[in-house]
């Protein structure tokens, strides 16, 4: 058993010093000062060892993290491996939590690779499961995520029901940050929808709400960069500019985010264009194309293209316009970026004469062909709603139900235990009426007892005073009578028949004087109802002694007056001490057994000790008999005490006010 016990405090050991490694590998691969490759490294370290795992859930948990971690770091393979496994184990645990965290990095992984419906599939598989367990915050989190992906899709009704939920949700829990991200959705989509003024409003309240966050990052700059977007759909370049200069201005804006820098710049210039000032507008947006290229960022490369076909469209320079719009639909074709490919058909349509019908009609085509799956998925996302929303009925349905069957299992519960507690009080009822009679009936005993002790005590008085009177009165009479003849009576004879003589005379006088003294004691009542109880109890011993063949001493305390005594304290006490006797004859065996009466003040105890095999009285399993005698004390509102060696033999104390 030793041998096992160590063998798993080993095997804790080893598994927790495990959960530090891998914890420790988790920490390396987040850390941004170290390299792509260790920090891989580190991360695969950290898989494989939670593969040794044997808790399915410490597992789960750690394969959750690495999957985040994965996301992270763009692993996309890792990803998917570690993801999965984590959405098997946490299905097989119903891990509803970890189940919906799962989907959500599903989520988030199709986001980044622009599989929208897939994407959405995934955030709705966690808003489900995050409301079915009622964690609101991450509830509200997949409805913003849904409701972005819904704005991708230009579904901007479905987006702002989505969106609005969220925030509902948000505003009761004090989230300030993703209210000013719900917020700043809002206004891009009236933005998309052309309601530039509640765009505005909702920007705005977006700053209000980022004013509370303490980690602002760039949320404020991009808030500035939305505002100026809209106003120069409005046409109001002035305040365009000044919010985009605004979001400039922030000194460390280059070296945290080089891409938002860059499309600032783009951003300023564009705008100056429309408002028809190409002061170093060329200059601006070639700065702003050098910078993107520098960093690879193609969607952005696009975008100034395109603003720099129009601006030497517009400059008449057609033959570069084309160029520039002909790179930018490539680039925006190798990326998949329909949006921006529609711009570059329908610029290359306006400025390349030879080709506007050929452009046209692939820009009507490619929009029609869009229009057409945007509604497919639109319908897609419907119908999951739709879906969502009967699961949701028939989840409440289901609840219903279940609560109806608690509340029916409750008060049944509720009446079969009502049932038996009123059996149960019934049948204490019973015992109690019982106990009473019983002790009713033991008072009756005791009482005849007692009687019947007094009845033999005066029979032997009478039949004292009988023979006391017969020879005190008769004998004792004659005797004198007879002695008186003697003395008078004359002896003639030697002087040794005279002394004989003398002698008889003198020997009934002192028989007439042994008469009188046993004629006077057995008149006085030394066996008095004092002594009738300790009659009775002698009985007891004696009789229990030749059953058990042991020895005994008795004390009695000369002051116990049991007449005085209340009947209910003498038949308890009574039966303690039966009971005591039967235990010392069937368990302890004991050859010697000492009995003690004692009263002090206004308390009688009784003492009984033995010498026989004792027993441990901290066992959980006591006899009857001592549980009985612990009863009867509590009845008297006594004191019970019990101390027992084995082999050395039992002493109980018992201790009682006199009630009389």
């Amino acid at each position: 058993m030793v041998s096992c016990s160590e063998n798993k405090n080993s095997d804790k050991k080893n598994e927790n010093t495990e959960i530090d490694s891998i914890s420790n590998w988790i920490k390396q691969s987040k850390n941004v000062k170290n390299t792509q490759f260790k920090r891989e490294n580190s991360l695969n370290k950290a898989f494989e060892a939670t593969k040794r795992q044997k808790s399915d859930f410490v597992k789960n948990k750690l394969l959750s993290k690495i999957a985040l971690v994965a996301f992270d770091l763009g692993n996309d393979e890792l990803f998917r491996k570690v993801n999965l496994k984590a959405l098997l184990l946490s299905t097989k645990l119903r891990d509803t939590f970890r189940i919906g965290d799962a989907h959500w990095n599903y989520g988030s992984y199709y986001t980044r690779k622009e599989i929208i419906d897939s994407a959405y599939f995934h955030y709705h598989e966690a808003y489900k499961k995050f409301k079915s367990i009622k964690n609101e915050s991450y509830t509200a989190k997949m409805l913003y995520n849904m409701g972005y992906i819904e704005g991708l899709l230009k579904d901007y009704t479905g987006s702002e029901v989505s969106i609005f939920e969220a925030i509902t949700i948000f505003k009761k829990l004090g989230k300030d940050l993703n209210l000013y991200q719900c917020y700043n959705y809002l206004g891009l989509i009236y933005y998309n929808l052309n309601e530039f003024n509640r765009a505005i409003y909702y920007h705005n309240k977006a700053l209000e709400y980022l004013k509370n966050v303490k980690e602002k990052r760039l949320y404020k700059e991009g808030s500035l960069s939305n505002l100026g977007l809209v106003y120069q759909k409005l046409k109001d370049y002035e305040k365009a500019i000044e919010s985009f200069e605004k979001a400039l201005n922030n000194s460390n804006l280059k070296k945290r985010d080089i891409n938002f820098y860059a499309r600032l710049i783009d951003n300023i210039a564009y705008t100056k264009f429309l408002d028809g000032d190409t002061t170093n507008v060329v200059k601006e947006l070639y700065k702003s194309l050098k910078i993107r290229d520098s960093v690879k960022n193609i969607s952005g490369i696009v975008v100034n293209k395109l603003h720099l076909a129009e601006l030497y469209a517009l400059k008449q320079d057609t033959s570069k316009a084309i160029k520039l719009a002909t790179e930018a639909h490539d680039l925006a074709n190798k990326i998949e970026n329909n949006r921006d490919k529609l711009k570059s058909l329908l610029l290359l349509s306006k400025i390349d004469n030879k080709k506007s019908n050929t452009y046209l009609k692939n820009y009507v085509h490619l929009n029609d062909s869009l229009q057409i799956e945007e509604r497919k998925i639109r319908n897609k996302f419907t119908r999951i709603r739709f879906e969502t929303d009967e699961y949701i009925k028939e989840t409440e349905k289901l609840s219903q139900q279940k609560i109806l069957i608690s509340v029916g299992a409750f008060f049944t519960i509720l009446i079969l235990s009502f049932a038996y507690f009123l059996r149960v009080q019934r049948a204490k009822n019973k015992e109690l009426i019982f106990e009473r009679e019983q002790q009713k009936s033991n008072e009756e005993i005791f009482s005849l007892m007692l009687k019947q002790q007094s009845k033999l005590e005066e029979g032997r008085l009478k039949e004292r005073h009988r023979i006391s009177e017969d020879l005190h009165d008769g004998v004792l009479g004659k005797i004198f009578g007879t002695r008186i003849g003697l003395g008078f009576l004359k002896i003639n004879g030697d002087e040794g028949a005279i002394k004989k003589h003398q002698f008889f005379i003198d020997e009934l006088q002192t028989i007439e004087k042994e008469i009188r003294t046993i004629s006077h004691e057995l008149k006085n009542e030394i066996l008095s109802s004092k002594k009738d109880f300790f009659k009775i109890i002698d009985n007891l011993i004696e009789q229990k002694s030749s059953l058990g063949n042991f020895e005994y001493k008795t004390f009695y305390d000369k002051e116990i007056h049991w007449d005085k005594i209340n009947d209910a304290i003498k038949i308890n006490l009574y039966r303690i001490l039966q009971e005591a006797l039967q235990n010392i004859i069937k368990y302890a065996h004991a050859s010697n057994v000492e009995i003690e009466f004692k009263i002090k003040g206004n308390t009688l105890s009784l003492l009984i000790k033995d010498n026989g095999k004792g027993f441990d009285i901290f066992e959980k399993r006591k006899g009857i008999g001592i549980k009985n005698m612990k009863s009867r004390v509590r009845k008297l509102n006594g004191t019970f005490k019990i101390n027992s060696t084995f082999n050395k033999g039992t002493v109980i104390f018992v201790s009682c006010p006199i009630q009389s």
